[in-house]
């Protein structure tokens, strides 16, 4: 089970790359042994070896711009250093009655945790990030479930050499 939730997070944050590489190229390559050896490193931290809720997934999972009738209006996967927020949207499937996490982390380093009570089977929610002007780096939200058991890991970049969004 350990393996199998590996090769999820590697497709959803290697899908996130190619996403970004097809719109914008990047300006530093992450290797696939690095987003392996991430995503090892928070199985490990956190001691779990199978998710208690084996059903339960995240359906999509995108960083906007704004969020409206509880759909994200577009897809980003950098931002220049004009943009002053950034909303993470999620669509959560058989949570209902438990808590999810969206930990925002910058640079490797935890920001802040939105805690989002997941109310039926299927549950869109967002969380919203400022952004600070001048800044840039690597943005990762992970999703994470009550228990501790990472759904869902997405990155951004934030960057200041003004590049538009998309």
């Amino acid at each position: 089970m350990k393996q199998a939730w590996l090769a999820i997070l590697l497709i959803s944050i290697q899908s996130s790359l190619w996403s970004q590489d097809a719109m914008d190229p990047p300006q530093e390559s992450v290797t696939s042994e690095e987003v392996e050896a991430e995503a090892q490193e928070l199985l490990d931290s956190q001691g779990i070896e199978e998710s208690p809720v084996p059903d339960a997934y995240v359906a999509r999972a995108v960083f906007t711009t704004a969020v409206i009738d509880r759909e994200p209006v577009d897809q980003v996967v950098s931002l220049d250093e004009n943009a002053t927020e950034v909303s993470f949207f999620t669509d959560l499937r058989n949570l209902q009655g438990r808590t999810v996490v969206h930990r925002w982390e910058f640079e490797g380093e935890v920001i802040s945790e939105v805690n989002i009570q997941v109310g039926g089977p299927r549950w869109r929610a967002y969380s919203i990030k400022s952004l600070n002007p001048g800044e840039e780096g690597k943005w990762t939200v992970f999703v994470i479930d009550e228990s501790g058991w990472p759904l869902h890991a997405s990155i951004f970049q934030q960057r200041t050499s003004g590049l538009s969004e998309n």
